[in-house]
């Protein structure tokens, strides 16, 4: 395959430190409801929503939630958790569709006037401004909050993952690395705990295994079981947490090398995870094993930004129309010099 592939998927964005004490493990009231108001003793559970969310997203952790059932003291089956939707606004939003609008969701409330959650679920999605400080309000106010899929990219936006841990969809891990380099990507996982109360799933069915996990944590492994058992959920990755990246998917791999006036070489690696790849650069001379690039273009022209501790460096050149190689200058502490990528090894 010829061509940079950075080219064509670069601009393809998601639709879409321990501070905290985590929730106390409380068994709900007796008596949950009355006239459809809200209960003290229920477990709150926002889903915060914009255009474009991802059904399943959605629908995933909400039947886990709405499935979870327990026994009172005079061993009356209840449920701990209450469900709703927020947005920006009440006015009916489109869930993602396949070449049309989705399922229309109409939101119950408004973030302005939501009950303070304490727990809030933000599927992948369009987002927003709104959203984002919505976020960043209730994690001042130790409310935990859970991404499914690309919904990481909203916490991320909302700094809420900065110098921690999390994961998204593996199509998207370029996309995320790229746009949040504060942020340590895990590959491998169903999903990641960022600290006491902030959580993130990968992609689509990730979710129900993060609310599987969240409901184990709080009641126990029994009562999740029991969840899934209801659900007829066959999956066991809320117990192993073994991530799809894990399993042998198609990846997409391209190397380009080149040398520097004085003799350095230079390799450029991509590697592609569905729509998004990630780039990394070694430097053999300088023990450069794995820097990470961050990639901007515009037309045929290209800008790396390579993180190497102490000595970050840059390059800024041309694809040539062959799509096959990169020319153009490799600059590092005040030093700057002709540099020439080629690919190597070609993505089979």
């Amino acid at each position: 395959m010829k061509g940079l592939i950075w080219l064509t998927v670069l601009a393809m964005l998601p639709v879409a430190g321990m501070a905290a004490e985590a929730p106390a493990k409380t068994a709900p009231h007796d008596v949950m409801f009355h006239d459809g108001a809200l209960q003290d003793g229920m477990i709150k559970v926002a889903f915060a929503i914009s255009e474009h969310a991802n059904v399943m997203d959605i629908a995933g952790p909400w039947e886990v939630f709405q499935d979870t059932s327990l026994k009172d003291a005079k061993g009356k089956e209840i449920s701990p958790y209450a469900l709703y939707t927020v947005s920006e606004s009440t006015a009916p939003l489109k869930s993602a569709g396949a070449n049309r609008p989705g399922l229309t969701i109409t939101p119950d409330y408004d973030f302005d006037h939501a009950p303070l959650p304490d727990i809030v679920v933000v599927p992948a999605q369009h987002g927003s401004p709104a959203l984002q400080a919505w976020l960043q309000q209730l994690h001042v106010k130790h409310v935990t909050v859970v991404s499914v899929c690309t919904g990481a990219f909203q916490l991320a936006r909302a700094g809420l993952l900065n110098d921690k841990h999390a994961t998204t969809h593996h199509w998207y891990f370029g996309n995320f690395e790229r746009e949040f380099p504060k942020v340590t990507l895990v590959k491998d996982v169903r999903y990641v705990q960022a600290d006491p109360i902030t959580f993130t799933a990968g992609g689509l069915n990730s979710g129900i295994d993060l609310a599987l996990h969240l409901v184990a944590d709080r009641f126990g492994e029994r009562v999740a079981e029991q969840t899934a058992n209801f659900m007829e959920y066959l999956g066991s990755g809320w117990k192993t947490n073994q991530g799809i990246a894990a399993l042998d998917l198609p990846i997409e791999r391209q190397d380009w090398a080149g040398q520097l006036a004085g003799g350095e070489h230079v390799v450029l690696h991509q590697v592609t995870y569905g729509a998004s790849p990630t780039f990394t650069l070694d430097i053999p001379a300088q023990k450069v094993t794995q820097a990470p690039v961050t990639l901007s273009n515009k037309g045929n022209e290209v800008t790396l930004a390579v993180a190497i501790a102490g000595h970050p460096a840059t390059f800024t050149g041309q694809v040539a129309t062959s799509g096959d190689a990169i020319s153009g200058r490799f600059s590092q502490d005040g030093r700057a010099q002709p540099l020439t990528f080629t690919q190597t090894h070609p993505a089979e």
